[in-house]
């Protein structure tokens, strides 16, 4: 089922076409992690799927301060799924460190070139490109980056989020997509936060069974008044 095949420094992905139930979709996979998929169907072809779901942590947090543009920043390309939620005025601005995805998320999906959002992408290891950066006032700020077995652990450190702080609005929201099958980062998220005199929420779904993917996201504020309007 392998449409495309590519190799770097960062490891072999592959663009795969299949079926899923009576779906037919297109993921991208780095060695054997899903990386986001998009259905051929018109009627879901704009759909955020798998980790990115709307009843997802990251879904339902959009949900709730999507009424007025938003800022949002997102460590981790993938497919672009994260652009489906765009909306006129809003403002996606993504770190990759792999030119390989880039190249694949703007030429073997869509999510990108069908956002109604303003959509930006910054190439390189983003917590040195955020380091370098002027504050980017994000209202959230997604972190995803540790679906694998091997993650990059300078994104998820004390010394990390204080980098993130700084571009965030002082009501913002920082998103850790944390869903694993080989580690826990729920309490490594929590204890940084903590670390910081933040406040952390662990947000589970099990998902849609064809389209969907079960997902675990730590939500981390300076408020807990952002959950309590979530809930």
């Amino acid at each position: 089922d392998t449409v495309l095949m590519t190799r770097s420094f960062f490891g072999v992905l592959r663009v795969q076409d299949s079926g899923e139930g009576n779906e037919r979709v297109r993921r991208l996979v780095n060695g054997t992690i899903m990386h986001g998929k998009q259905s051929f169907d018109p009627q879901y072809r704009h759909k955020p799927l798998t980790y990115y779901e709307e009843s997802s942590g990251l879904g339902r947090l959009i949900a709730t301060l999507h009424g007025e543009p938003l800022r949002i920043g997102i460590i981790g390309l993938g497919t672009g799924t994260i652009a489906a939620y765009g909306r006129p005025g809003d403002v996606l601005r993504f770190y990759d460190i792999n030119q390989q995805v880039i190249d694949i998320a703007h030429t073997q999906f869509t999510y990108l070139a069908d956002s109604a959002a303003k959509v930006e992408i910054v190439l390189g290891d983003a917590r040195l490109s955020m380091e370098r950066e002027s504050p980017q006032a994000y209202d959230i700020l997604v972190v995803d980056a540790f679906s694998s077995d091997s993650i990059p652990v300078h994104l998820i450190t004390v010394q990390a989020l204080d980098v993130y702080l700084r571009h965030m609005k002082p009501d913002g929201v920082i998103a850790f997509h944390v869903t694993n099958r080989y580690l826990d980062l729920r309490p490594v998220a929590k204890l940084i936060a903590r670390a910081r005199g933040l406040e952390a929420v662990a947000v589970a779904d099990d998902g849609d069974p064809v389209l969907g993917a079960s997902t675990d996201w730590v939500l981390v504020a300076r408020a807990r008044a952002v959950f309590e309007a979530e809930q």
